[in-house]
């Protein structure tokens, strides 16, 4: 005797919005944002361009920001990726004022306390270093011995972010003991950390990890998609996860499709909008002070967590060849 199965297929995903959609709001966004443009550029959401800061390098260079507490950093780096030189990091100072140096580095990411940077200084042509440099003090020890290859991403109270051999097929994660070096958790696709949360990659489903006590808790994806970026709000208490996809259903057509994650539930929310087409995947988002999560494609969009739609902003992002943000203050 024959059974068949009775139980209707699963809905298919949502069609992606033709662009991100929003409300313009009254009075504005309110955010200011450092795009790293070559230059680079103070952008006020609502008015558009405010100034170009003085004293950073031009020419054929790429500048990446990341914040670290208070504070935004900027890598400038030659788009000739045979350069063989360590990259400068500058610290931003000001709408008028030049950057401050931290000298060469071959990567820099914020320490746990948003008061330092960790650095990767390099020495000779195979001999580098492991280096903790204060905003306030300046050089914090000589350091320890660490590979060229080695890209450091973020500190928490438990450990120190790294990939390995990075920018290498055989790449690896680890968040390590920053003052020795030794491993306390190593995988291959460590998608981010902070507070007492880190999250990996896996090939169907993701992986939480509370640090406190090691325990593991599977997720699973609530989007389909490559490897996702992750970026934690600035207390940590909620991470913003975008599983965007750079070829939908095989086509040249680009969408972002953003949740947000609670890694104390844990729980997933699904950003209103999502997901969306875009030709903007590289313009990055990041979060403010406020607890917006602030998003760039066309124009800076802002949303609070709860509210049922972006805030759009008025003025028009430049169109020159730029990624990422940092949100000021």
């Amino acid at each position: 005797m024959l059974a068949g199965c009775t139980a209707d297929p699963p809905p298919p995903p949502p069609a992606p919005l033709a662009e991100l959609s929003g409300i313009q709001a009254t009075g504005g966004i309110g955010v200011t944002a450092l795009l790293p443009t070559a230059g680079p550029t103070l952008f006020d959401a609502d008015r558009g361009t405010a100034v170009s800061p003085p004293g950073y390098p031009g020419g054929d260079v790429r500048l990446d920001a990341v914040r670290a507490g208070t504070h935004v950093v900027l890598t400038a780096r030659p788009r000739d990726t045979r350069n063989p030189e360590p990259f400068e990091i500058l610290e931003y100072t000001g709408p008028s004022s030049p950057p401050r140096s931290f000298g060469r580095a071959w990567s820099a990411a914020p320490d746990a306390g948003g008061e330092g940077l960790w650095l990767i200084r390099q020495d000779a042509p195979d001999d580098c270093r492991l280096q903790h440099v204060s905003f306030a003090a300046g050089e914090l020890g000589r350091g320890q011995p660490a590979s060229c290859r080695t890209r450091v991403r973020t500190e928490t109270a438990h450990g120190l972010l790294i990939t390995i051999n990075a920018d290498a097929a055989e790449s690896t994660d680890a968040l390590i003991e920053p003052a020795t070096g030794r491993t306390i958790r190593q995988a291959p696709r460590i998608l981010g950390a902070a507070g007492d949360w880190m999250l990996l990659d896996g090939l169907t489903d993701l992986t939480l990890v509370d640090l406190r006590d090691n325990r593991s808790q599977k997720l699973n994806r609530p989007s389909i998609g490559a490897a996702p970026t992750v970026v934690p709000s600035r207390e940590g208490a909620v991470w913003a996860v975008d599983f965007a996809n750079p070829a939908y259903r095989g086509t040249n057509t680009q969408t972002r499709d953003i949740w947000l994650l609670r890694p104390s539930g844990p729980t997933w929310d699904h950003a209103p909008g999502m997901p969306f087409v875009t030709e903007h995947l590289d313009r990055g988002f990041a979060w403010s002070a406020a607890g917006d999560l602030v998003l760039a494609d066309r124009v800076l969009a802002a949303w609070h967590p709860g509210e049922p739609q972006w805030r759009l902003g008025q003025a028009a992002l430049p169109k020159s060849d730029w990624s990422g943000l940092a949100i000021i203050p």
